[in-house]
């Protein structure tokens, strides 16, 4: 199964000098609310979102994922 990796959002947001609020606007979004909480886990990216991102910080859909293996399959 795979999992968004959201420090790997906020690390390329803060690399690149963004807000929360700038990176809200730049989705979109009304307002900075609905983004903090996205990034902070306690509501989930869209599959567009993510897209948008990725053409943003110019990186692969792909770099925001990261597999995670069930523990009793090891």
């Amino acid at each position: 199964m795979s999992k968004v990796n959201l420090e790997r959002i906020k690390q390329l947001r803060k690399k690149n000098k963004l807000s929360q609020e700038e990176m809200a606007k730049l989705l979109g979004m009304k307002s900075l609310y609905p983004y903090h909480r996205k990034e902070r886990g306690e509501q989930s990216f869209t599959a567009e979102e993510l897209h948008s991102i990725a053409k943003i910080f110019i990186v692969p859909v792909e770099y925001f994922f990261e597999i995670e293996v069930a523990k009793n399959a090891i």
